[in-house]
C-alpha cells in the first residue's frame, strides 16, 4: 500500500501478513478522491473499518483538516498507529480503537461533525443500514457531507442501499470492488 498524492505521496504503509485483510486498492482509492474532489480540503474526514489507515492518511496527505480512524482488531489498530507516524500524521489524527457502533455513539456524544465519512467493513458485514442509521440519528454528517461505502461487486443490490437515511449520489464499479455514495440532505 502506497500513498498516492498529496503532502505524503509515495511513502510506503505498513500492511498485516497474511490474506485476512482487503485493502482498498489504489485504483479504488484514487477513483474515490478524484470523486470527491476538493471536498478534501479542510474537511474533517471519519475512516469507519479503517484497518491499517490507507484510505484516511491519503485523506490527510489530500488536504483534509482532521481524520479519526475506527478500528476494534488489535493487531490492525497497531500498524494504523505506525502508519500514521510514518507519514508524520500524528497531529491531525484520532484512533479510536472500538468497534464501529460504539465509536460513532461516542463521537455523537461529542457532538463531532464530519464533512466525508469513508465506510469499509469486511465484505461479509451485514449490519450497513445499521451503521447508516446511526450516523443520521447521531448527527454525525455535515449538511452536505458525503457517505462513501466500500462493498463487493459481485453481490446483488442490498435492502440497505433503498432504506438509507442519506441521499443516494453514485455507484462505480472497480473490478471487483463497488463504490456507493450517499450526501447528506439533512441540516445539521
Amino acid at each position: 500500500m502506497r500513498i498516492v498524492a498529496g503532502t505524503a505521496k509515495g511513502r510506503l504503509l505498513k500492511s498485516p501478513k497474511g490474506r485476512n485483510s482487503r485493502p482498498t486498492s489504489s485504483k479504488v482509492k484514487s477513483a474515490f478522491f478524484n470523486i470527491i474532489g476538493d471536498s478534501i480540503y479542510n474537511a474533517g474526514f471519519l475512516d469507519l473499518f479503517s484497518g491499517t489507515g490507507n484510505v484516511g492518511i491519503e485523506a490527510l496527505s489530500r488536504g483534509a483538516e482532521r481524520a479519526v480512524f475506527v478500528e476494534k482488531d488489535s493487531g490492525s489498530v497497531q500498524l494504523l498507529r505506525q502508519n500514521i507516524i510514518l507519514t508524520g500524521m500524528q497531529e491531525f489524527a484520532t484512533v479510536l480503537p472500538y468497534d464501529v457502533c460504539r465509536a460513532i455513539k461516542t463521537l455523537g456524544e461529542k457532538k463531532e461533525l464530519f464533512n466525508i465519512i469513508y465506510i469499509d467493513p469486511p465484505y461479509k458485514y451485514q449490519d450497513l443500514e445499521g451503521v447508516l442509521d446511526s450516523l443520521a440519528k447521531q448527527t454525525l454528517v455535515e449538511k452536505g457531507g458525503i457517505i462513501a461505502v466500500e462493498r463487493d461487486s459481485r453481490t446483488g443490490e442490498q435492502e440497505w442501499l433503498h432504506n438509507a437515511p442519506f441521499q443516494f449520489w453514485q455507484k462505480k464499479i472497480y473490478g471487483s470492488s463497488m463504490l456507493i455514495f450517499f450526501k447528506n440532505r439533512e441540516s445539521s
